[in-house]
């Protein structure tokens, strides 16, 4: 197997395994800010978010024409 697949899956094996013993806890605050986020114009439902969809296909044809710098 290629050195990069092998290290790239042991990366996401020992990552899956700090997930499953992280715990974390979201404050009052931050709660607060998620709600106000989502009581936005722009995140209720039958907004526009045809935006979205732009950025996901320019940011696949700028990912597509990258090119690898060892």
């Amino acid at each position: 197997m290629d050195p990069e697949v092998e290290r790239a899956l042991r990366a996401l094996d020992e990552a899956a395994e700090f997930a499953k013993s992280y715990h974390f806890e979201m404050t009052e605050d931050y709660l607060a800010l998620l709600a106000q986020v989502e009581a936005l114009p722009q995140n209720r439902p039958g907004a526009d978010k045809s935006w979205v969809w732009r950025l996901l296909d320019s940011s696949a044809r700028f990912y597509k024409s990258a090119v690898r710098v060892r």
